[in-house]
């Protein structure tokens, strides 16, 4: 049996997300706060945990004022117009949840969560499946089931009742206020009303809320089609689900005696029948030496001494009627059981000496804990229902190098037939997992999260009949294992050429007016001009805001401002990209100096800005030579002779390169003549910049505009 998705729609701070699972590991991963918690949280909930209750902040905030603002007038005037509370149900509610259901239902649009099974019909036993079969196709081998959080009408009809005259005495006190306003309205008056009109609205949705009941279906493939199950442990008894949390409470000092992993291994070790016969034994060959010395006479008769002087006086005060008090054991197999139970613990033995569960780091013991809690699931796998692990964020407390180790782990123990769901917001974790087995929830908006799928972006590539396709997700995954993955994480990213543009705009960055980009996560994503363009399938799929910093690199030898403007380009990105606007075109520098001031630069619904230099960047087609124009004021077509070019550079502490064979003191150089000098050391003259502090002196206009872009 297998686990194919899980959907989910209406919950918390999602609209929609929908989970599909690998035949193994899948990996949803995300940053902190953008919902993995909650997600994992609401099906182990399904599941597993019937007391946890459902409640009004796990409704979408806008579901419950779309229903209150149309319910709030009927309570209004149900209450106003004096109605009785034998009449809730008839007056009010029926207006609201009409008993026949035939009949529009004004209810709040509530979580619904729609989980899709398969099975292989040569090796599956559907035993437990069998009723639900609700396709009789023999080609179709799945299970659709729906668990809806419905309202019960009669649990509200009650709910209200129950709070008749509180209900009733509010709007007769917000109308009463109404009617007392002054003309014009005094403000204070109206934002005391609105307020207790805040409150009540609050109140009305908790009585929603607080009658609603979890049910469940089976279903066909459209969910449109469906019969109600006569119980939710109905629809739990199907699934074989282990939920191991972020929060795990363990060992790591002396004055921690929570035991965790002593315990779990005592619930693995209670698997086996060797153990089993040996604790069974144990309480009666303890108990045999404590009967045969008369160890329990001993303690009666030593206490009885102890105490009889304090007995003395009691039977002055009651007449001799105390009777002889002294203390007695009553050893039972039950009581040395529960003894050996609780002084069984885990021991590392290391060279011969024995150390204690707290002896280990932090990391380590949570390895150990996940490992011991995944045996344990594996013990207990039921092949006739739907066998899933989830662990939550198991990267607490490990090093880089343990993540890498762990992941690379769990994805090749746990292939074909188990599945498991890992959450992470581990960059090691996302990265060595690779693309194929993620799934990523990023925030969209201050209350909204979206999921996203990039397995199924890289399966398409990979069914394409094109072979550009198939490069493409081999480029995914390559790039992807090496550091792409700190994509997932980020809140926009900045990609660049080489080295020498990530030392200036990480320097960039900490300038004062860049501060609210410097307090977002930025991935920093090294690629040539030649490869940018292929990071747009990703970007358009995650909606990250992206700056591509590249170089226009038209022709070198263009010298005048016509021969630049004539030029074509060679960057594959910016070409790429230009003809997104216009079809079939190759177009010349004039053409892209246009299309980048009309904008039509950034792309992809926004979300990508082509940053190149310009006309504005004195004609430049580098970024070094974009700097130095910046810094002097000049265009490529301009020159300084070779003195003056001197004199600037030890002035100014950069680490430019100046021509010196054959040239004299006075014979001009152009400033594309120094940066060819300092092509073989442009990390050097990037580092002068920096420590001369000459930053955002050499800014560039296009990085400027492409940072601010960011940055809005």
């Amino acid at each position: 049996m297998k686990l194919e998705s899980i959907c989910i729609s209406n919950y918390r701070q999602f609209n929609k997300a929908e989970i599909s699972f690998d035949d193994g590991i899948t990996v949803l991963a995300g940053a902190n706060n953008s919902g993995k918690t909650s997600l994992i949280t609401l099906i182990n909930t399904v599941f597993n945990n019937e007391k946890v209750i459902y409640c009004d902040s796990d409704i979408p905030a806008k579901n419950m004022q779309k229903w209150i603002s149309s319910i709030y007038p009927l309570f209004q005037n149900f209450f106003l117009a004096g109605h009785s509370i034998d009449e809730v149900d008839e007056k009010l509610v029926e207006l609201i949840l009409p008993k026949d259901k035939s009949k529009p239902q004004n209810t709040i649009e509530t979580t619904q969560i729609r989980v899709h099974v398969s099975y292989n019909p040569l090796d599956d036993d559907i035993m437990l499946f069998a009723d639900y079969i609700m396709d009789l196709d023999e080609n179709k081998h799945d299970f659709f089931f729906e668990y809806y959080y419905e309202v019960n009408r009669y649990r509200f009809v009650q709910a209200v009742s129950k709070e008749y005259e509180k209900l009733k005495k509010r709007f007769e006190e917000i109308e009463d206020k109404r009617k007392k306003l002054k003309n014009p309205p005094d403000e204070i008056d109206l934002n005391n009303i609105d307020l207790k009109e805040r409150y009540l609205k609050q109140r009305i949705v908790a009585l929603y809320v607080n009658s609603i009941v979890p049910t469940c279906y089976f279903c066909d493939e459209t969910y449109k089609n469906r019969c109600q199950m006569d119980d939710v442990k109905q629809f739990r008894n199907l699934f074989n689900f282990r939920f191991i949390k972020a929060s795990r409470s363990l060992d790591d000092d002396s004055t921690d005696h929570s035991h965790s992993i002593s315990k779990q291994l005592i619930k693995l070790a209670k698997m086996n029948d060797d153990w089993n016969n040996l604790i069974e034994c144990l309480p009666d060959e303890i108990l045999k030496p404590i009967q045969e010395k008369e160890i329990n006479k001993k303690v009666q008769e030593t206490s009885f001494n102890s105490i009889k002087d304090t007995i003395a006086a009691i039977e002055e005060t009651n007449g001799g009627q105390s009777g002889e008090i002294m203390l007695d054991m009553l050893v039972t197999e039950e009581d040395i059981s529960e003894l050996l139970q609780r002084i069984t613990t885990a021991t590392y033995c290391v060279d011969g000496y024995f150390l204690g569960e707290a002896s280990q780091g932090l990391g380590y013991s949570n390895m150990i804990f996940i490992h011991l809690q995944l045996n344990e699931y594996e013990r207990k796998i039921d092949e006739r229902k739907v066998n899933v692990f989830f662990v939550e964020e198991p990267e607490s407390h490990m090093h880089p190098q343990m993540q890498q180790v762990f992941i690379k782990y769990l994805t090749e123990h746990y292939n074909s037939g188990k599945q498991g769901l890992i959450t992470t917001h581990s960059n090691e974790m996302v990265r060595v997992a690779g693309i194929s087995h993620l799934r990523v929830i990023r925030r969209t908006g201050d209350f909204t999260s979206e999921l996203y799928d990039p397995s199924k972006l890289i399966q398409d590539l990979r069914k394409s009949s094109e072979a550009e396709d198939n490069l493409l997700a081999n480029f995914y995954d390559w790039f992807f294992e090496i550091g792409y993955s700190e994509l997932i994480f980020a809140d926009k990213a900045i990609f660049y050429e080489g080295d020498t543009e990530r030392l200036y705009i990480r320097k960039l960055l900490t300038l004062e007016k860049y501060k609210k980009l410097k307090q977002q996560y930025i991935a920093y994503i090294q690629v040539g001009g030649a490869y940018a363009k292929n990071y747009r399938k990703m970007i358009e799929l995650l909606g990250i805001k992206s700056l591509i910093i590249t170089d226009i690199d038209y022709d070198k030898n263009a010298e005048s401002i016509d021969a630049v403007s004539e030029s074509d380009i060679t960057n594959a990105t910016i070409k790429e990209f230009y003809r997104i606007s216009h079809p079939a075109s190759t177009p010349k520098v004039k053409d892209l100096y246009a299309w980048k001031e009309s904008k039509q630069n950034i792309i992809c619904s926004g979300k990508i800005y082509t940053c190149f230099q310009s006309d504005k960047d004195g004609y430049s087609r580098t970024l070094e030579e974009a700097m130095l124009s910046k810094f002097y004021n000049i265009d490529v077509t301009m020159s300084f002779t070779k003195k003056e070019w001197i004199d600037k550079r030890d002035t100014d502490k950069l680490a430019y390169v100046i021509p010196t064979k054959g040239i004299k003191d006075d014979d001009p150089i152009r400033l594309r003549d120094i940066l060819q000098s300092t092509a073989g050391s442009k990390t050097s003259f990037m580092c002068s910049v920096i420590l001369s502090n000459q930053t955002e002196k050499t800014e560039p206009d296009y990085i400027q505009e492409g940072l601010k872009w960011l940055m809005e």
